[in-house]
């Protein structure tokens, strides 16, 4: 459902996740190989020290902050608080969200508003409109949004969250991938937090940090009752020392993140020129992966003759057969996956 299963397929390049593509900071490895010399510990119970560094980076309380194991431990704890009985979606959007209101409220009824392919998959002013009819309990928003990786615009974002809060809607914004962009700074709710009292936002160093496999993330919550909530429907010690000490270590690290969204910016114009060449229609990308469309519905299945793993994503609500996402990685992978495609193209 999420790409990267790499256990049962024999893959070279895994183009089907969408993480940093410098890599693990090698001081973030050390702490990792030191965490090991832990492990006969109990992690701390409350995270006070990933807290404590996070508020103090954000300038938020730290009673509004809950860490858990990936941001997607945090969406299915919102799921299980909040117990919605109508949710709203984007689609296509990040298929977790539908995943845990399914299990945790099957109750609930989920309503999409859907993009469109003719926009470019972009989210318009429409959506204000639909939640003032709709009035569902919950909304996910993904910024940018996966798997196009476009960008809401600042306006309409605060013109959702204002029309959400009249019909007492919480708004969780996903920003996991938002570091990544470069308008971190610019974009991110978490630097206005005090104007809202109805929004939950995700963060994870799981794409921004390339550390997948750790299982660290957190929310930052416009109000301590939400957070409170939040914590309620987590494990006691749901943390695991190398996730504590990795996340620690991370958010000493934010020039990695600078550097990477310069590689990033220059390989996905790399990337969508070589797939114009290619004939093969790609949609804007504020992020570090790229929506495409072909005519090849098998594109996924031989690509892995190539040892090439690309997501296919007509499983995506909004979506249906010939479109593909991709990661942006480092060059000479990049180079690897267009003359793979050119390969296949070409027959």
């Amino acid at each position: 459902m999420h790409g990267g299963d790499i256990y049962r397929n024999n893959i070279q390049f895994d183009f089907s996740v969408n993480i940093n593509p410098m890599g693990v900071p090698q001081e973030v490895q050390w702490v990792l190989t030191e965490a090991a010399l832990h492990a006969n510990k109990y992690p701390d119970i409350i995270h006070e020290r990933l807290i404590m560094d996070t508020a103090d980076i954000y300038s938020v309380a730290e009673d509004q902050i809950v860490y858990g194991n990936g941001a997607s431990e945090i969406i299915m704890a919102i799921c299980h608080g909040l117990q919605p009985k109508k949710a709203m979606l984007v689609a296509p959007g990040f298929l977790g969200y539908s995943n845990c209101l399914m299990g945790a409220c099957p109750k609930c009824q989920i309503v999409y508003h859907y993009l469109q392919e003719d926009n470019d998959f972009q989210l318009h002013h429409n959506i204000v409109e639909q939640i003032l009819v709709e009035k569902p309990q919950v909304l996910f928003l993904t910024n940018p949004n996966n798997p196009n990786g476009a960008l809401i615009d600042k306006e309409l974002l605060d013109d959702i969250i204002e029309a959400a809060s009249t019909v007492n809607t919480t708004v969780i914004v996903d920003e996991c991938f938002l570091p990544l962009t470069g308008h971190e700074k610019e974009m991110s709710l978490i630097y206005k937090l005090d104007k809202y009292s109805n929004v939950i936002i995700l963060r994870a160093f799981t794409k921004t940090f390339a550390i997948p496999g750790v299982r660290v993330g957190y929310a930052i919550c416009s109000k301590k009752a939400q957070a409170d909530l939040l914590k309620k429907q987590l494990p006691e010690w749901n943390l695991s020392i190398f996730a504590q000490m990795a996340g620690a270590e991370c958010l000493k690290h934010f020039d990695y993140i600078d550097e990477a969204v310069k590689l990033i910016r220059w390989e996905r114009d790399f990337l969508q020129d070589e797939l114009k060449k290619l004939s093969l229609k790609s949609f804007s990308s504020d992020a570090n992966f790229i929506l495409f469309k072909s005519k090849n519905y098998d594109l996924a299945k031989e690509l892995l003759e190539y040892k090439i793993m690309i997501r296919d994503c007509s499983d995506y609500v909004g979506l249906d057969k010939g479109f593909y996402r991709i990661a942006v990685k480092q060059h000479n992978e990049n180079e690897g996956l267009i003359l793979a495609l050119g390969d296949i193209v070409g027959k």
